[in-house]
Parts: C-alpha cells; sequence; structure tokens
C-alpha cells in the first residue's frame, strides 16, 4: 500500500455511528446499509474532487 494514499479522518463508519446515535431510534439493517454506501459515495466523490483541485494545482 502507499502510503501516500493513507486518509487520515472521520469514517464512513464514524458519521453513519453518529448519525444513528443522533436519530435515537433502531433501525433495520436494509435502512442502514443503504445509508452508508451513501455516505461512501459522498466521501469518493469528494475525493475525487480533492483530486481534481490538486491535479490542477501541479498543470
Amino acid at each position: 500500500m502507499d502510503g501516500k494514499n493513507i486518509i487520515y479522518g472521520e469514517t464512513a463508519m464514524d458519521k453513519l455511528a453518529q448519525q444513528v446515535r443522533a436519530t435515537g431510534q433502531p433501525q433495520d439493517l436494509q435502512s442502514l446499509t443503504e445509508r452508508y454506501l451513501e455516505i461512501l459515495r459522498e466521501l469518493v466523490l469528494a475525493g475525487e474532487q480533492e483530486d481534481d483541485r490538486a491535479s490542477d494545482v501541479y498543470r
């Protein structure tokens, strides 16, 4: 694994846990899984945008 690819900070699981705690209600596995995948997608898109901005700096 390339050390440059390691990102420190909040993970999708952290975000999901925060949201579950905030609702204070039990949730079914399907809705939790769907929300987890949405969070992952958001993080990937944010990472891609960050990479695009970084590559623009080097052009």
